[in-house]
């Protein structure tokens, strides 16, 4: 995945001097010419990026980066973001912000219309994060229906945020009929930001003492389960869903004897001691696999680049423990809340 991330940045330091290359014409296009031809040269460079325009140039231009909501190419439109020229004459933004007063916000096909008044959600909360029931107020048809299910995760992007639609948004499960508890979409913001505050997800670093939560899976042959023991930093649980802190780095190493289960505790604790420093990342989760013998142990961080390359020093220092790291780009912390 790091080398996914440095391709990334290299193809987006290209784009960004082709575009200042063309800027002097794009500018002089229509509005929407602008944005056709802008995404042209982006897919030449990051063809899963798009472009949006919002604004005008004398009054203030913002030109919008998205992924569409694929979580997958997130990191893509924050290296976007990251890699922009200094003193550029408009603003650049990573990904749709929630749109303000979306009571009456509406999306159609044809001359069909979906408004936020016609759907209805309850949200709860499903594997640690907060999950949705969607209703209609009105009867579709098969295909209207598949339209309408469609343009509701669109909705979401708008009314949340195309980044807090992805990240924290766990399922979103549609149903025929509306209970008494269910809510017109519009109130879906507040009702998540109450949600995830239940969730103690404040975005703040946690202070020390850090508090930690063991939990042990036992083997089971049949459904291929490995004997497990995990120990997580529970406190690392506030920074959950910040969008700088969405990388993830592992160490995992070979066991074969208790000296070196002891040495897989030294390589830990530097490991670690690198994840925290400066608060430019956390420890989030250990896993001890009983049945093959090995030790992960995992951080999410905002500089993965650095933390990676400590973890490959640590590597070579643990030689024998046949130790290796990996990087993965992980939003919503799944590796966490396993």
């Amino acid at each position: 995945m790091l080398q996914q991330l440095y391709q990334t940045q290299h193809a987006a330091k290209q784009f960004w001097q082709a575009f200042q290359n063309d800027f002097a014409q794009l500018k002089t296009l229509s509005g929407q010419e602008f944005v056709e031809q802008g995404n042209e040269l982006l897919r030449q460079f990051l063809p899963e990026m798009t472009l949006e325009f919002v604004g005008n140039w004398d009054s203030g231009a913002t030109l919008v980066f998205t992924a569409q909501g694929i979580t997958e190419y997130f990191h893509q439109v924050q290296i976007l973001v990251d890699t922009q020229p200094q003193n550029l004459p408009f603003a650049v933004q990573a990904f749709r912000h929630a749109l303000p007063n979306v009571e009456r916000f509406e999306i159609g096909i044809g001359d069909w219309r979906l408004n936020v008044s016609d759907i209805l959600f309850h949200i709860d909360e499903w594997q640690e994060m907060p999950a949705l029931e969607i209703a209609f107020t009105q009867d579709f048809t098969e295909e209207q229906l598949s339209d309408a299910q469609n343009m509701t995760f669109i909705m979401l992007d708008h009314i949340l945020g195309e980044y807090n639609s992805a990240a924290k948004i766990g399922a979103v499960d549609f149903v025929e009929t509306a209970d008494d508890d269910f809510e017109p979409l519009f109130r879906l913001p507040e009702a998540l930001s109450a949600l995830w505050a239940e969730l103690g997800r404040t975005g703040v670093y946690p202070q020390e003492e850090w508090q930690y939560g063991v939990a042990q899976i036992e083997e089971d042959e049949e459904h291929e389960q490995d004997a497990l023991v995990l120990t997580r930093n529970q406190s690392a649980n506030s920074l959950l869903g910040r969008a700088d802190m969405a990388w993830v780095v592992s160490v995992s190493c070979q066991l074969r004897n208790g000296d070196d289960v002891e040495t897989a505790y030294d390589l830990q604790d530097q490991f670690n001691a690198y994840a925290n420093l400066n608060q430019q990342g956390i420890e989030t989760l250990s896993v001890m696999n009983l049945s093959q013998g090995v030790r992960t142990v995992f951080a999410a961080t905002s500089t993965p680049e650095i933390l990676f390359a400590q973890a490959e020093k640590l590597c070579q220092q643990f030689a024998d423990l046949n130790a290796q790291t990996h990087c993965e780009y992980d939003p919503n912390w799944a590796h966490y809340r396993q």
